[in-house]
């Protein structure tokens, strides 16, 4: 049995993977001389394999790190650089070493992650500031890790960030946030009130907008905490809550008036028994939500539909009729006239299907 950290443990692994881990230099020279590619990846179950220079950086193993290092490996492979598998799991003398023999401090990885993300996969939080010290700042490179560390909670790992200058309005789309967010969203999306305190006390702005026209107070009235809603409230422009603002925002929306009075009532919330729905609650007008879809505005009208968190229900003044905008496809299907909705919302909605 063998155990090889967050890679696994395996009933048994080759003679080599042993010398690696272990330092048996002697062992390796062997290998070499017997025709060993030491860029090679070594097998070791039916779905596991890994290069010798990432299994010694891995179990931390400095002796056969600089073996490898001084006999050739590629320190920048583009799946696994040796610079964040350093970081990830290894000490400063094996960071230094790596970084003097030209690894790469910018690279990626093959889903995209840096440095200061992989650090803080492998809670090697130590390892922050020296990734900063070298020339990967935190001013440049640190933001989408900074947003990704919002849901851990560790306010000492984000004060380092912020101590250091990092954006904390990062907002650039990747493969977990494609719509977006600011790391204040992010702890709006995960009703931390706490933590939303935490980055507005640092300079987070209450004001910007995801790609679908969410801001930290929409998403609050979405989540439905109206404590976190009043709190948002409070720090927005008063014109962000003023009728006769919201109205002449809403002018080039081209709304029906009997859909203008309807999302004025007092009844928003509708139970939809016969339908895969269940249900559906609108947003009072001063809470709609605007955005765009290409170059094409829309109004978000609803707050949520039934257990369907990636559909919304939409105003589209070009067709001038309710149509139903897909998040995760980034869809737009067309339904109906607003009055033809509103007398069989079920069936229209049936008609997604």
């Amino acid at each position: 049995m063998i155990h090889l950290k967050d890679l696994g443990t395996f009933e048994s692994a080759p003679d080599l993977v042993t010398d690696i881990i272990n330092g048996n230099i002697t062992a390796l020279e062997r290998a070499l001389q017997g025709g060993w590619d030491i860029d090679e990846p070594i097998q070791i179950s039916k779905y596991s394999e890994y290069s010798p220079l990432q299994l010694a950086l891995v179990m931390e193993c400095l002796p056969s790190v600089k073996w490898l290092v001084e006999h050739g490996a590629d320190l920048n492979d583009e799946e696994n650089p040796t610079f964040l598998l350093a970081v990830r799991y290894a000490d400063q003398k094996v960071i230094d070493y790596v970084v003097a023999h030209g690894a790469n401090i910018h690279a990626l990885n093959s889903v995209n992650v840096d440095a200061f993300q992989a650090a803080l996969y492998g809670k090697k939080y130590e390892n922050l500031q020296l990734i900063h010290d070298l020339g990967h700042t935190v001013q440049k490179y640190g933001g989408r890790a900074f947003r990704n560390g919002i849901t851990d909670e560790n306010y000492e790992v984000l004060d380092f960030f912020i101590n250091n200058g990092v954006d904390i309005n990062y907002n650039k789309p990747d493969s977990v946030y494609p719509f977006k967010p600011t790391p204040l969203c992010v702890a709006a999306r995960y009703v931390d009130l706490l933590m939303c305190k935490y980055l507005v006390e640092h300079g987070a702005d209450v004001t910007i907008t995801e790609k679908d026209g969410m801001r930290p107070y929409s998403i609050a009235i979405e989540k439905g905490d109206m404590e976190m809603a009043e709190y948002f409230k409070n720090l927005e422009p008063a014109e962000y809550h003023d009728k006769q603002n919201k109205m002449d925002q809403l002018k080039p929306f081209k709304l029906p008036k009997g859909l203008v009075s309807f999302l004025e009532g007092d009844n928003l919330c509708f139970e939809l028994p016969d339908s895969d729905f269940i249900s559906i609650e609108f947003l009072p007008l001063l809470d709609t939500v605007p955005f765009k879809w290409g170059r094409r505005k829309l109004l978000r009208l609803s707050k949520e539909l039934g257990e369907y968190n990636d559909y919304q229900i939409v105003w589209d003044p070009k067709s001038k009729k309710i149509s139903c905008y897909d998040m995760e496809h980034q869809e737009l299907r067309e339904l109906c006239k607003f009055d033809e909705f509103i007398e069989d919302m079920a069936g229209q909605l049936e008609t997604l299907f």
